[in-house]
């Protein structure tokens, strides 16, 4: 007897499976300028863009170039998470943690506030 446990995803969790298949095959560009790029080379299936993304005229020309190919737009609420998600750097619980350990400011480096799926692997 087979039986498939069938679970519904948040978007979130959606999102960082659907980015870590993709990384597999190397199917995903890092960064507004990178996903700008293939966006006006109609290479990318699906944009993923934090909420929290702080440059609004690359939020507008990112959406702008997305709906004028048919790529949806999935918001993830933060650019430290849509980092992670894509594997930029050190993880950031890490960072913070040995940065609370040495009692100094968490410097969560790259910034990623947007990633395209140009292979879903």
């Amino acid at each position: 007897n087979n039986q498939v446990e069938v679970k519904e995803l948040d978007t979130v969790s959606a999102s960082k499976m659907v980015i870590a298949n993709a990384l597999k095959v190397n199917g995903v560009v890092k960064g507004i300028a990178e996903t700008i790029k293939a966006l006006e080379c109609k290479k990318v299936h699906m944009v993923f863009l934090a909420e929290d993304c702080d440059h609004d005229q690359y939020k507008e020309t990112l959406c702008i170039l997305a709906k004028n190919n048919n790529v949806k737009v999935i918001e993830v609420p933060t650019w430290i998470e849509l980092k992670d998600f894509c594997k930029l750097g050190v993880d950031s619980e890490t960072i913070i943690r040995l940065a609370e350990e040495k009692g100094k400011e968490p410097k969560i480096k790259p910034r990623c506030s947007s990633a395209g799926i140009i292979d879903w692997g």
